[in-house]
């Protein structure tokens, strides 16, 4: 009930929240991948 009370007050930074952790979890898979072309070269 809070987390819904809370994110009513808040909308934008709710939908930053959306977008941030796809956002992240793609970079952090892009970083590794470029580190381990980068390792093997």
């Amino acid at each position: 009930m809070s987390d819904q009370h809370h994110s009513a007050h808040f909308p934008e930074e709710a939908e930053q929240n959306e977008i941030a952790g796809p956002v992240l979890v793609s970079l952090i898979i892009l970083t590794a991948i470029i580190l381990v072309v980068w390792a093997m070269s």
